[in-house]
């Protein structure tokens, strides 16, 4: 196995604070203006990340199994208090970290039976704590604990229970949570225009592809698809109908258009297909659906649309759950399937195929006709493929796949011919030049040999949560992430093939 290699070595939309992964909760600065300390919470799971003020480098970044909304500076010292709640209907606890931004010394309290939120500190000795509980799951419990220490630093797990704190019940109705704080957005857009950069918040980079002359296309958050050179300067931009963006793009075989699947306002009523120009990102063509739709594509460019309204949320759409095919170029229907089970019928997320291909009752994989009137069962699995590539190298035509484990198959007969498991799952692939690059949940990106699965290459990625992986014509593999970020990782060359560095 060759070296190590180094992280991606440039960025696209490279901008600060990405380990908040754009979506900042609560923002502080601490009074002698060194540090800045940012949350950001999703469902059960938090982040916390410090940063310096004058350049803006993330010192710490702490995750945290729950949602840790409230953090504050210590009045003279350099501490981050942060109050830590699960915000579980049933089970509730929490507790509070103190991380000492100079030193990185961390100590955490837990309590078994309540939420903490806010946290403040009233004056350098005194840490006001607000608890959160349910009694029985149903009534809210809230109380107030001040903690006094004459210091704060170099504390211990001992230095402090939680549970032995003397509480005063509150009135939830007379509770101030955040009445002093300010909108975590703009304050971070301030700081950054005030370093010299700029700060939009705009992740999520669903889909990234490279094109053969060094631009790259990607998704993200009010974008259906947008374009940047290869020198890393922005050039076109199409605006999307709601936050979540385009969802997967398809390059023509020529690279003078691309193919976007964008979801409407409510995903649930419309999702758009959009053909845009490379050159300049005029729309040349707009289907649209009413019901939330996945795209397929075959590389000659005919592509299908497939119905994924979710029923659980009661009425049934206002169309027939039909898989639309239609020719290249354009959005005439040149045939369909009708599936009226649409669990029975699913699209398989292929890339680079000469096929449309699909899961059919959930076992076999089959390829659909351009016209819908026939399919062809290719094989049967046990388990969804996961993320696939259709790749063609010296040992054959194949199928490398993944979710759990990365598998390549002989394609069309479906034989393994090779398997690999992984300690993370998959979240995306593609392969170029004989390697098969994947990107792991564990923030890391594998490069492999496609035709017996050793492993060329493992590269740790910064923590901006990829979402999306795509291997340009000229071997440089591209990175989409949560943060917004587009990481760049150079190529070179592994005993005749091309790998990421």
């Amino acid at each position: 196995m060759a070296d190590q290699p180094e992280s991606p070595a440039n960025t696209l939309h490279d901008q600060p604070f990405p380990e908040l992964l754009g979506y900042p909760c609560e923002v502080v600065v601490s009074s002698d203006g060194q540090w800045i300390a940012g949350s950001s919470v999703m469902h059960q799971y938090s982040r916390v990340a410090v940063y310096r003020v004058a350049d803006l480098s993330c010192v710490h970044l702490a995750t945290f199994t729950m949602e840790a909304e409230s953090i504050a500076f210590h009045p003279t010292l350099p501490l981050l208090a942060i109050g830590l709640d699960n915000n579980a209907e049933y089970g509730r606890e929490g507790g509070l970290t103190l991380l000492e931004c100079d030193t990185g010394h961390r100590v955490d309290f837990t309590d078994p039976a309540w939420g903490i939120e806010p946290v403040r500190w009233l004056d350098e000795h005194t840490l006001e704590l607000v608890f959160f509980a349910l009694d029985n799951g149903v009534d809210h419990l809230t109380a107030r604990a001040t903690v006094v220490r004459e210091n704060w630093l170099g504390l211990t797990f001992a230095a402090l229970d939680l549970t032995s704190l003397d509480r005063t019940p509150l009135d939830l109705e007379d509770l101030r949570v955040y009445d002093d704080t300010t909108p975590a957005q703009p304050l971070l857009r301030a700081l950054a225009e005030r370093a010299g950069r700029s700060y939009d918040a705009r992740g999520g980079v669903r889909a990234v592809a490279g094109l053969d002359d060094g631009r790259v296309l990607a998704t993200r958050q009010h974008v259906a698809v947008e374009c940047w050179a290869a020198d890393g300067s922005a050039l076109w931009s199409v605006p999307a109908p709601s936050a979540s963006g385009g969802t997967r793009i398809e390059v023509a075989a020529d690279e003078r258009s691309v193919r976007v699947a964008v979801s409407g306002p409510d995903a649930r009523a419309r999702t758009d297909f959009l053909l845009v120009d490379t050159a300049d990102g005029t729309v040349l063509d707009r289907h649209s659906v009413p019901f939330s739709a996945a795209m397929s594509a075959r590389t000659d460019g005919v592509w299908a649309v497939r119905d994924t309204y979710d029923r659980s949320f009661g009425s049934e759409p206002p169309t027939p759950p039909n898989t639309q095919i239609f020719a290249v170029g354009g959005s005439d229907r040149i045939g369909s399937v009708h599936v009226p089970d649409r669990y029975d019928l699913v699209p398989l997320q292929a890339r680079r195929c000469p096929e449309l291909l699909y899961g059919r009752s959930g076992r076999n994989v089959v390829a659909l006709a351009p016209d819908g009137s026939s399919e062809t069962v290719l094989f049967s699995v046990d388990a969804p493929l996961g993320r696939v590539v259709y790749a063609s190298d010296a040992v054959g035509a194949a199928l490398l796949h993944g979710r759990t484990e990365l598998v390549r198959r002989d394609f069309p007969s479906g034989e393994v011919i090779w398997s690999r498991p992984l300690e993370s799952e998959v979240i995306d692939l593609d392969s170029h030049a004989g390697v098969l690059h994947v990107l792991c949940a564990d923030d890391t990106l594998m490069s492999l040999d496609a035709a017996d699965g050793r492993e060329l290459r493992r590269c740790p990625l910064p923590p901006y949560q990829p979402l999306s992986l795509h291997a340009a014509p000229d071997g440089t593999i591209l990175v989409g992430t949560t943060a917004g970020q587009i990481l760049r990782c150079p190529t070179i060359r592994v005993q005749g093939r091309t790998a990421n560095r």
